[in-house]
Formats: C-alpha cells, structure tokens, sequence
C-alpha cells in the first residue's frame, strides 16, 4: 500500500524555504564578492590578503594622488556622461518608434537595435575600431564612446519601451480633445511620465560607460585610457590595495547613484 502524500501545506512551507534558501544564496554570491574588496581596501598590509590584519584610509588617500589613476577616472566619466546623453538622445525617439510607430517593420527595428547588445563586446570593439579606421577615427575618447553607445543603446530602448507600453493610450487621445498639439502631448504628457524609465535608463547606460572593458580595450586611445584599462595596468604593476581602494570607489559611485534615484522619484517607480 503506498504511503499517503504529505499535506499540501506542507509541501507549500518547504517550497517556500527551497526558495527563499536559494533567493539567499544568490544574494551571497552577489554581494560576497564586493564586500571583500571592499574589507581589503582598509588593510594596513602593502599586499592583498583576506582577512585583514589593520585599518587605514591610505589606500583611499593613494588612488586621488595617483596620476594616471585620476586621468583614468576623468576619462571614465566623459565618456559616461557622452554615452549616457547619446542614449538618451537617439534611445527615446528610437523607443517611441518602437512602442507607438504604425508602419511595416516597426518589430524588425526593435530586433535590429537589439542585435549589438547581442553581440558579445570583443567581437563589436574590434568591428568600431575597423570602422573607424576605415572613416579616418582612430582610437580616442570620441571612438570609445561611440562604440559603447551603439552597445547600450538597447537598454535605453527596452527600458523606455516597457514603459511606453504600460501607458494608457488614451491619455493622449485625452490630451488631443483638449487640443493639444502631438508635440504638446508629448512634451508635457508623454515625456514627464516617462521620466522614471529615462532616469533608469541614463544610470545604467553611464555605469556601463562608466566601467566598460570588453569594447572599451580596443577603442579607446592609448593617452587616454579609461579606468577599467588602468585597473588592468594596475593589477600587473602592483599587488597592493590600491586596485582594491579604486574598486570601493566605484562601488561607493554605484550606491550613491540608487540612493540619489531612491531620494528623487524612488527605487519603486523605476520597474514601473
């Protein structure tokens, strides 16, 4: 005779602990990796290793004394910045099209601005850097961020098209009976609420300029190295915590970007 099942409820707890233990165990994985570096960071020892013996913000004071560290982190941020104001400049348009447009081959233009993030980021760095040969643009500040841009832009793209999506249509055929002309729609109706995705958008496609390597190593200029590079020359010239201090830099500029998003429209109209 079998044995009877257990009762649905119970079955219903261990589900939820098989979920919640593996919830947990990804959030290990994700937050183990950059508490350590961080942790490592303050160590008083002139070497890498886990667990620390002391605690010291020289490190920290070492990576705005260091040159070529400095020049890296200004070139990481101009390149940022032309990437973040790139995506939204072509991404939005590109979205609304996306989202709103009523001509054949709307969807293969939503395919088609996909395909680049598809591609993994050596392959599309080393296709720029020909292109760019080939119009007479060497590597530089301007050939990096053109090419990072044409990387991320999908992500501006879906994240305003999901937006446009869940917008209520009829709110602009409300705007048009009040008389309102489609660029006045979409000026003070369309693009105010759609500001939470552009915001969404611009901080992960300047964190992606920000630190970008795969297409960054073959673009950018050879005077004009971005962070992720240096920290590549670093590793090889060095086993301090220096690398590590510049690495909590960045996590500090990643966590102080969610808390300005948080403190302005909130982390939970972002998704919306």
């Amino acid at each position: 005779m079998a044995s009877p099942l257990p009762p649905s409820g119970l079955l219903d707890r261990i589900g939820l602990w098989i979920i919640g233990a593996i919830a947990v165990f990804a959030m290990v994985l994700l937050f183990l990796p950059s508490l350590v570096v961080l942790i490592i960071s303050f160590d008083t020892r002139r070497y890498v290793s886990f667990p620390p013996e002391g605690f010291t913000f020289d490190w920290y004071r070492q990576v705005f004394q260091h040159e070529a560290v400095v020049e890296g982190m200004l070139n990481s941020l101009q390149v940022g910045v032309t990437v973040t104001l790139l995506c939204i400049l072509l991404g939005v348009p590109t979205a609304l099209v996306c989202a709103r447009g009523a001509f054949r081959g709307v969807g293969a233009l939503s395919v088609f601005v996909m395909i680049p993030h598809m591609v993994p980021g050596i392959v599309l760095g080393i296709a720029v850097l020909f292109a760019g040969a080939y119009v007479k643009v060497g590597p530089s500040i301007t050939l990096q961020s053109v090419s990072i841009t044409v990387y991320v832009l999908a992500v501006m793209v879906r994240t305003v098209t999901s937006r446009l999506q869940r917008l209520d249509p009829q709110l602009d055929e409300a705007a048009a009976n009040l008389g309102a002309t489609p660029f006045q729609t979409l000026r003070s109706v369309t693009l105010p609420l759609l500001m939470p995705a552009i915001l969404a958008g611009a901080v992960f496609t300047f964190v992606e300029g920000f630190d970008n390597i795969s297409v960054a190593i073959f673009t950018h200029g050879f005077h004009q190295r971005p962070l992720p590079v240096e920290l590549i020359t670093l590793v090889t010239q060095t086993n301090t915590p220096l690398v590590a201090a510049v690495s909590g830099v960045q996590i500090v500029l990643a966590v102080g970007a969610l808390w300005v998003i948080s403190r302005t429209i909130g982390l939970d109209k972002v998704s919306q």
